[in-house]
């Protein structure tokens, strides 16, 4: 009896992901995502003889939103959240907070936790996280942060939670607060130098299929089910909008060849995925790698699609790499060229070439490949003649597709101090006081989730219509391009390409009709 009652014992530590709100007259739902960073962490604490058990409380559809207070939900309730509590009975819940504009949902949670059970210890990881350690730990919701890479750092924060005396003070990665309540911060941890040493992705953990059929009616991918996939972690660049650099430093580290095709095939074989998104913020750093992990599909023979959904460096590529893309099914790959004009693309931190960037998206299209190119505009000091030359550049390039992004200046990104500078922001006190200050957070939301913010030589309204004339003239320029065929025909050599190349035909008129109409880019993007 005493066996069989050891071998369903609960686990002691409960993973959420977390669900998301919106202010009520905002429009925007977010589903719920594959939690790769909780299942990373999940797996390895597993191999350490840690079980954890990952919770969604997301929603995968508009059935589970509803209005809960001043904003819009989707996903569980608090009364469903409380019962997970209470049936588990956890010691240890982790939560992770990736960008400060949903930190508001994350404090909900873990005040819920707290409210139904004070024993309960609370732990923050990510992106925001690791910035806002000490202002965040003075909230009595949370216990300890996890700063920077999580795998380490939380099985030795489990560890000594678990011992009768813990001691925290030497776990690296670690901020906490003492007997007396006082704000302590570790040095920082070491990051994993050879991601092989870390386990295969336990995709047991989670119902892998739910979230691969979240997207099985995008009329923009190529086969279903889909799933993102993450190959190695970080970006050596120095990009001034990038908030990835809080976790992972300005580094770069890869998974092999093998152990990435290895992940691939195990989704294909035992969960019947056929195509992937490479979701990495540099997945092409190391040309040799990628090219052995296009090898790797093909000498593998799997018959998979694949995209570069997060943008791709095209300085990293050549015409050798992208063919070889091409033939192991990556069918659409996006260039991250972010601005045309050479001034302001000094000013990002990209001093490479925007010909090379050129000669790629023309080579892409010429073997059989889908292009897009993402810009952002709304940089501080960005002039008309700066963003002429971006809407210029992506127009000329061939690109099939091209988006014209409002600038989010996240305060975990360096270009957020230009704008502070400048008087143009000040988001600062949100997050230093004890109390979250909510009607500051609503107007940090609505800026960052929209995008576009005044800047030296703009308005807010005259970037977004400058946004919208960007779209506009980019649509009607490839329109009068595809009345030749000779592009389409290109992206045709087997039945899948041609009704694929229909129902994008059938989804680009729509956006053609749009684009004639529209006010603002989510009546284009998003109706």
């Amino acid at each position: 009896m005493t066996r069989e009652l050891k071998k369903i014992k609960m686990p002691e530590v409960l993973l959420f992901n977390q669900y998301f709100s919106s202010p009520k007259d905002s429009s925007e739902i977010i589903l719920a995502t594959m939690p790769i960073n909780l299942l990373a962490l999940a797996s390895y604490m597993k191999t350490k003889g840690i079980e954890c058990r990952i919770y969604e409380l997301g929603g995968f559809d508009l059935e589970q939103a509803a209005i809960e207070g001043l904003r819009f939900r989707c996903g569980l309730s608090d009364e469903e959240i409380t019962e997970i509590i209470k049936k588990e009975n956890p010691r240890i819940i982790g939560l992770g907070c990736l960008y400060s504009m949903h930190y508001i949902d994350v404090l909900a949670i873990a005040r819920l936790i707290k409210k139904v059970n004070p024993t309960i210890k609370v732990v923050l990881g990510g992106n925001h996280a690791t910035i806002f350690a000490e202002s965040i730990l003075k909230d009595d919701a949370l216990d300890f942060v996890v700063m920077g890479e999580g795998e380490l750092t939380f099985f030795e924060l489990c560890k000594a939670i678990f011992s009768e005396n813990p001691n925290f003070n030497s776990i690296n990665g670690l901020a906490f607060k003492d007997n007396r309540r006082n704000v302590l911060v570790n040095s920082q941890r070491e990051l994993i130098a050879n991601l092989d040493t870390l386990p295969q992705m336990d995709y047991s953990l989670l119902d892998v299929r739910k979230y691969a059929q979240r997207n099985k009616r995008n009329p923009y991918l190529m086969r279903s089910p889909v799933l993102g996939i993450v190959t190695s972690r970080g970006c050596p660049g120095k990009c001034v909008f990038c908030t990835v650099k809080a976790v992972w430093g300005r580094t770069w580290r890869g998974r092999s060849a093998k152990k990435t095709v290895d992940e691939i095939a195990l989704l294909y074989n035992n969960y019947g995925i056929r195509e992937f998104s490479f979701l990495d913020d540099s997945a092409s750093l190391n040309k040799k790698r990628w090219l052995d992990i296009c090898e790797e599909i093909i000498s593998r023979k799997l018959n998979i699609r694949w995209t570069t959904p997060n943008g791709i460096a095209h300085w990293t590529l050549n015409k050798p790499i992208l063919k070889k893309m091409k033939q192991s099914g990556c069918y659409r790959i996006t260039f991250g060229i972010e601005s045309g004009s050479q001034e302001t693309r000094l000013f990002i931190g990209k001093d490479s070439s925007l010909s090379q960037a050129r000669e790629m998206i023309q080579y892409a299209n010429r073997i059989g490949m889908w292009t897009i190119c993402t810009n952002i505009i709304g940089f501080p000091y960005e002039t008309r003649a700066a963003l002429d030359d971006t809407i210029k550049f992506a127009k000329q390039s061939g690109a099939d597709f091209a988006t014209f992004y409002l600038l989010s200046p996240h305060m975990t990104s360096d270009v957020y101090s230009y704008f502070e500078r400048e008087g143009l922001i000040d988001f600062s006190s949100i997050f230093k006081e004890n109390k979250l200050d909510e009607a500051q957070y609503e107007a940090m939301y609505k800026i960052l989730n929209e995008g576009g913010l005044a800047t030296k030589y703009f308005t807010r309204d005259q970037l977004r219509k400058i946004q919208v004339e960007a779209y506009r003239s980019f649509i009607i320029r490839r329109v009068a391009t595809y009345l030749t065929l000779i592009p389409l025909l290109r992206k045709i050599h087997s039945l899948e390409d041609a009704r694929y190349v229909l129902r994008l035909l059938f989804n680009g008129l729509k956006i053609v009709l749009k684009s004639f109409t529209m006010k603002s880019t989510k009546d284009l993007l998003y109706n």
